[in-house]
This record gives C-alpha cells, sequence and structure tokens, in this order.
C-alpha cells in the first residue's frame, strides 16, 4: 500500500468521526449567572442526592462572542457562529473554495495532482479556524460554553426563559441523556447539566466542575453529590478525581464512559490504517451509505465516480484536508490528547510534542490523571463512595452503527462498543476481539476478583469482568452499541444504581443481571407512547379503547424492563401500537405500510457488482491512471 493513501485516509475519519454527530445550532445565548441560592426545599434531607451529568461529545453549547460586545459574531448570513460540536466558518470555506474546484478541474485535464494538496489544506484550514488552539494548548477565538447554572427545574421557567426560547429545554436534555425515569423519582430540580468546550483543557474543565458542584450543594443543601459520566464526560471525571479527591462525591455511574481513551483515535493521530483497495474503493463508502438509508446503491455509485479522479489527486486532496484539520482543531488541543489510551500517549506525544513543552505539560497532566485513575476509584470505593459502570461490548471499531471507522487499524484488533475499548469503559476487563471468544477452556484471569464462587464471564465467553478494577460492580451489554440511550435497559439500570436500588451484580441477579442484551427501544418510549398517551378518547369505540390500553401497557413493559426483551418481541410491541394509532386515525400514522422497492435491490445488486468488478480490474487505480497504464505498456 502507498505511504501517501495511509496518511490521506486519515481526513475520512475525522470527518466521518466529527461531521456524523454534528448538530449545530442558530439561536443566541445568553451565559448563566452563577447563583448558590436555596432552590430546592428538602434541606438535603429528601434521600436522593442530586445528579450531575457529565454529557458526551455533542453536548455543550460553544460559541464565538465579540470580545467588545460580548455579543454572539454572526456570518455573513446572519446566522450566530456556534454549536453544540463543530463551530464551522461557512464563509471561509466559501472563500476557499474555488482554489480547490480550479485545482481539481486542473487534476482531472492533466491526470495528475495539480495543488490539490495545498487547496484542501486551505478549505480545511480555514473550516475549523474558530476552534483553533496555539502551541501551548489554549483555544485562539473568543469561544464561550453555555453553563446552566441551576437544575432543569428551572429551564423552561421565566427567570431562565432563554433557555427554552434558544432551543435548549427541558425537552432537549431528555434528548440528549434520556434519563427522565430517574428525574421523576430524584426531581429536576435535583438533576443538573454541566457542560465544557471541546477544544478546551479536560484539566481546567474539572476545575470548573468543583466550583459547579460547590454552587449544586448550596441549591440543594445536600452535601454530596452523584456523577453520571457519559462517554467523554468521563475525561472530566478522571481530571477531577486526580486533582480534588472523592469527599464531595456519594456515587458514580459511568455510562459507556470514557475512561482510558479510545485506540480508535490512537489510530487517527498516528496515521495506522486497515485497507486494502477493496475496503476503499468498494466497502467503505457503500458501507455508509448502507448505515445512513438501508442501502449501499449510491455508495456503490460514488465509488465508481470518484475514479474519475487520478490517484494522485485523490492521495493529495485528502493528505491535504487532513493536515488541515489536524494541526488547526485537533493536535495543540488538550481535550483530543485526553481520549487517547494511557498506553499509547508517550509514543504519540513523542511524535508530536516534543518542541511544544506548555502543551505538553497539560497533556502530561492529565496523562498522570489517568494513570492514577484505578488508584483514585478504589480510594474512593474504600471511603463509601458508591461507582458502577456500564458498557456495550462485542462490537469492531466500524460495526453497527459506526461503519466508517471500519478503516481504522485497531477495527479488529479490540473488543469495543464501536468507538470505546471495553477496557477503557469497565477499566480492565477483557474481551475477545473481531469473531473470536476467549477460548474453549478459558478461565476466568482474576485480576480484581479471586472468589471462584463469582463466575464473571459472559455465557458468550466473550468477555470477562473478572479483570476489570471493581469486577462486582461492572455492567456489561453484550452487542451494544455505543449510544445506550437507545436502550430503556440501561437507563432503567443506571436509575437503579443511583437511588441505589442495588449495591453489586449479586443484589437481584435476576431481574439486574451482570451481563445483559442489545434491544432499541427508544421507537417506543419517544414517539409510539408518547402519541398514544395524547391520544383523545372521547370517540373511541370500546374495542379500540381495550385494543390502545393493551399497546400502552405492553409498551411501558417494555421501556421499564430491566431484562433486554428481543428486539422482534419489542418491534412486535411497536408495530401494535402503530396499528391502533393508525386505525383511530391519529396524525401521522395514516400510512404505516411501507411501499416495497423491488427495482431498488436489484439495482444495489449490478452497481455492487460493477463496484467489485472495477476493483478487480483497476485495483487502486483511477479510470485515467490505468489507461496511461496500459498505453505505457503498448509503448
Amino acid at each position: 500500500m502507498k505511504k501517501s493513501l495511509k496518511r490521506v485516509i486519515s481526513l475520512i475519519l475525522c470527518v466521518a468521526m466529527l461531521v456524523s454527530v454534528v448538530a449545530l445550532s442558530g439561536s443566541a445565548v445568553t451565559p448563566a449567572d452563577s447563583d448558590s441560592t436555596r432552590i430546592t426545599t428538602c434541606n438535603g434531607e429528601c434521600g436522593n442526592c442530586p445528579v450531575i451529568v457529565l454529557p458526551g461529545i455533542n453536548h455543550s453549547p460553544t460559541y464565538l462572542r465579540d470580545e467588545e460586545t460580548n455579543e454572539i459574531v454572526l456570518d455573513s448570513s446572519g446566522n450566530e457562529i456556534g454549536g453544540t460540536l463543530l463551530i464551522l466558518n461557512l464563509d471561509g470555506v466559501i472563500k476557499a473554495l474555488p482554489k480547490v474546484v480550479l485545482s481539481l478541474l486542473s487534476t482531472l485535464a492533466f491526470q495528475d495532482n495539480v495543488l490539490l494538496d495545498e487547496a484542501a489544506y486551505e478549505v480545511a484550514k480555514a473550516a475549523f479556524q474558530f476552534q483553533k488552539c496555539d502551541e501551548k494548548g489554549n483555544y485562539i477565538e473568543n469561544l464561550e460554553t453555555l453553563r446552566w447554572n441551576y437544575p432543569i427545574s428551572e429551564f423552561d421557567t421565566d427567570a431562565h426563559k432563554e433557555s427554552a426560547d434558544l432551543g435548549y429545554d427541558i425537552d432537549w436534555v431528555y434528548r440528549m441523556v434520556p434519563m427522565k425515569p430517574l428525574v421523576d423519582v430524584i426531581g429536576e430540580d435535583h438533576t443538573y447539566f454541566f457542560t465544557f468546550n471541546l477544544v478546551g483543557d479536560p484539566m481546567q474543565s474539572a476545575k470548573e466542575l468543583d466550583e459547579y458542584i460547590q454552587l449544586v450543594k448550596a441549591q440543594t443543601g445536600h452535601d454530596k453529590v452523584n456523577l453520571l459520566p457519559v462517554s467523554l464526560g468521563g475525561t472530566i471525571l478522571t481530571a477531577y478525581l486526580e486533582q480534588f479527591g472523592h469527599k464531595d462525591l456519594n456515587a458514580i455511574v459511568n455510562a459507556v464512559a470514557c475512561l482510558d481513551g479510545t485506540d480508535l483515535l490512537a489510530d487517527f493521530f498516528a496515521r495506522e490504517w486497515n485497507l486494502s483497495d477493496e475496503y476503499f474503493y468498494h466497502e467503505f463508502i457503500s458501507d455508509i451509505f448502507v448505515e445512513s438509508n438501508g442501502t449501499g446503491t449510491l455508495g456503490y455509485l460514488i465509488n465508481m465516480l470518484i475514479r474519475i479522479i487520478p490517484r494522485s489527486g485523490v492521495d493529495a486532496l485528502l493528505s491535504g484536508a487532513m493536515s488541515g484539520i489536524l494541526e488547526t482543531m485537533m493536535l495543540n488541543c488538550p481535550q483530543f490528547w485526553a481520549m487517547l489510551p494511557s498506553y499509547r500517549y508517550d509514543a504519540i506525544a513523542k511524535k508530536y510534542l516534543t518542541d511544544q513543552p506548555e502543551l505538553k505539560a497539560k497533556t502530561d497532566a492529565f496523562q498522570q490523571a489517568r494513570l492514577n485513575l484505578k488508584d483514585n476509584i478504589l480510594a474512593a470505593v474504600a471511603d463509601g463512595v458508591r461507582v458502577n459502570s456500564i458498557s456495550g461490548s462485542n462490537l469492531n471499531f466500524g460495526e453497527e452503527m459506526y461503519t466508517y471507522f471500519g478503516i481504522v487499524a485497531s477495527s479488529k484488533k479490540y473488543n469495543t462498543d464501536g468507538i470505546i475499548n471495553l477496557s477503557s469503559t469497565t477499566l480492565g476487563a477483557k474481551g475477545a476481539a473481531g469473531d473470536a471468544n476467549l477460548g474453549e477452556n478459558y478461565k476466568a484471569a482474576g485480576t480484581y476478583c479471586n472468589n471462584p464462587e463469582h463466575n464473571h464471564v459472559s455465557k458468550d465467553n466473550m468477555v470477562d469482568v473478572s479483570t476489570a478494577i471493581l469486577p462486582e460492580n461492572t455492567w456489561i451489554f453484550l452487542d451494544q452499541y455505543h449510544e445506550v440511550g437507545d436502550n430503556d435497559v440501561v437507563l432503567n439500570l443506571a436509575k437503579a444504581l443511583l437511588l441505589e436500588e442495588i449495591d453489586d451484580v449479586h443484589s437481584d441477579p435476576e431481574n439486574y443481571p451482570q451481563f445483559n442484551s442489545r434491544v432499541t427501544t427508544k421507537y417506543v418510549r419517544r414517539w409510539r407512547l408518547a402519541d398514544a398517551y395524547e391520544v383523545d378518547r372521547t370517540n373511541l369505540t370500546e374495542a379500540q379503547i381495550t385494543a390502545l390500553d393493551k399497546a400502552i401497557a405492553d409498551g411501558e413493559a417494555v421501556v421499564h424492563a430491566t431484562v433486554a426483551p428481543t428486539q422482534e418481541e419489542v418491534d412486535a410491541v411497536d408495530r401494535a401500537l402503530m396499528e391502533i394509532l393508525h386505525e383511530i386515525g391519529y396524525p401521522g400514522y395514516e400510512n404505516i405500510e411501507e411501499e416495497e422497492d423491488k427495482a431498488g435491490p436489484i439495482f444495489e445488486k449490478i452497481l455492487g457488482g460493477l463496484s467489485w468488478l472495477f476493483v478487480k480490474v483497476l485495483g487502486g487505480k483511477g479510470y485515467g491512471d490505468f489507461i496511461l497504464g496500459l498505453i505505457g505498456g503498448i509503448l
């Protein structure tokens, strides 16, 4: 494989990783002021500690503000510059695009790269300039992350009406982290949502979290809080425990938390790829389209169309764009470095940070926090802090919802939830990778659990939790992808742990087994039941009311389950709710039958076959490369 392709393909991963979860907002933001005024009336005596969510990568609205007026900066179209993940400079992209177009046309004409790398670099650099960090690890622009210094109960009140006006209301919180079953018990006035800047420093974010915890304690009257780190929020927990210990904590429930990075991002930094011509020109793009719309037809067509560009042009285009993204947004950002596994940090830091001592001091500080995390957690547990971790397992990078990540070298080397290694979200559980298992005669390794009566190996022989730091408090959902909010069984487990209804995996194994299963129930919860509750029963027949009640009861049983039903059972409940809503004429259910597309599958097979044939004939070459090669061979 050509060295240049190994370099350039990293752009695809970066764009896919970031753009796939982007959610830009067009609303202005008014920062919340700090307020230690008592909000609750329980005086800290209600028995339910307040919960602070440390959210994932796409949950912290951040905006560019004018340094003089403090107003949000507008782009040329009058839209506020900001978002919950990427803050794109669209004006800069548009300005730089003509050079790309000219370079691309010249490349097509000469069938060789004509400055495409430089043009792509400029576009990428312009696109991400608002989130650029300097060599000291500080973001350059005047970015401000919206922080709600009050519980979610205040989101829709007159005092904080701007939150709802801007689109950040309670419904938004529940979409980001579906935790309403828990909130229904502890109260919205005991539920807080901490935010942090994606291009910030996790050690600094942890200092802000400590201030936030003191605020929550003052507002609620409680002397301790519960933390719910979700995904990237695990890095903030790591930094917090290192700097502030656990004196203010009652419980921690990690939900697929990034506690020791992910090899996926490490491969990106190291530019290590699992790639072949067949994968790049046949499977990669088509798999992404299968995931997004159920068919790879368009992906196969794109596979054949991109061969119009000579290979040198493809390499240059992607290489330049990749360099622009890395140099502008990622390589100088401490938070991105916090997503690397501790065991790969030194080698990658040596590659990039030898001449940046101030940035390296920040990344080294987090690395030390990560190396101390096990001891910090064990110390917390010894002092009575309840710590539990919920993880997904048995997927490769790029499997299920994340097909574009199959391109990393580590794709089939680790047991993951598709995004983060199982060993990271569990702090040490051992999992078989790829299609293998732990072995026919495998016995629990028992690093942290040597009790022979406690079997911490999954029935499918894929996961051994006995090697995790807290094997009695680590819960695995087999075949579960990273978005655990799609699975209500996960949410119900988190609720039981935060409410102290169960202590560990031995408390109630029949209802809360250590090994559970993947299932997608969000459609029943978010849409079908919500619509069924809104039905006006005035003109319904007795039979319709009976059918509706039955469908609702079955739906509630699904979303309140603590042991995962099969997906077929959930789909049947979903279908029953749709059918009764259709029968009674509820809006949106007029046509619940999908029309069969007879031509689509045939067309997909034809294009798929052509795409595969082109790989066999052309390999990794563009059409021009192939033709010129033939001519050269003849001459």
